[in-house]
C-alpha cells in the first residue's frame, strides 16, 4: 500500500523553476532527497533528468519562444561560457559573431572562412546547442579533420548546456 502510494505521488510530481532552485539548493547544502524529487541526471547540477514534469510560467513561455526564434538573444542572455580569468560569465557577441550566428542558423549549407581566434568555434557550438534544443527531431554531427577539436566542441555544447536555466533544458513536443 505505502509503495503504492509512493508511485502515485511520483507520477504526480511536477517541477516549477521555484522547485528546482530548491531542489539545487538542497543538493548544495548536502541534503539528501528523494529521488523522484531530484530533476538532475545522477544528481549532477546541470544534467536535467528525462522523463520528468515540468510546467512553465508564462513568463518562461514567453522567453522560450523568443529564444527559439532569435539566436543572438538565445547567445547573448542565456549561453555562458568560460572566460579567460577562470570566471564563468555570458557571451558578449560582437557584430561579426551575431552575422556569423545568422548565417548559420538561416542557411542549411553554410561555409565561413575567418581567421583564427574570431570564436568560430563558439558559434558553431551555440548554432548547435540551439538546434537541438528547439528541434526535438533533430541530431546532429560534429565531425573535425583531427578528434581533440570535436572533442572540443562537444565539451562547449555540454558546458554552455549546463549552464542554461531548467525551462530551456526541458524537452518540449
Amino acid at each position: 500500500m505505502a509503495q503504492q502510494k509512493q508511485k502515485e505521488e511520483e507520477r504526480k510530481f511536477i517541477f516549477t523553476t521555484k522547485l528546482v532552485e530548491e531542489v539545487t539548493d538542497k543538493i548544495n547544502d548536502g541534503v539528501l532527497i528523494k529521488r523522484f524529487q531530484n530533476p538532475w541526471f545522477s544528481s549532477e547540477i546541470g544534467l536535467r533528468k528525462a522523463g520528468i514534469t515540468f510546467m512553465m510560467s508564462e513568463d518562461e513561455i514567453q522567453e522560450y519562444i523568443r529564444c527559439k526564434l532569435d539566436i543572438n538573444y538565445f547567445a547573448e542572455k542565456y549561453c555562458r561560457i568560460k572566460t579567460e580569468d577562470g570566471s564563468i560569465q555570458n557571451i558578449k557577441l560582437r557584430d561579426y559573431q551575431k552575422d556569423i550566428l545568422d548565417l548559420y542558423s538561416k542557411n542549411r549549407f553554410s561555409m565561413l572562412m575567418g581567421s583564427r581566434q574570431i570564436g568560430k568555434t563558439i558559434n558553431a557550438a551555440i548554432t548547435m546547442l540551439h538546434y537541438v534544443t528547439f528541434n526535438n527531431d533533430k541530431n546532429i554531427m560534429i565531425v573535425a579533420n583531427i578528434a581533440g577539436t570535436t572533442i572540443e566542441i562537444i565539451d562547449k555544447i555540454k558546458s554552455i548546456y549546463q549552464q542554461l536555466p531548467f525551462f530551456l533544458t526541458v524537452h518540449h513536443s
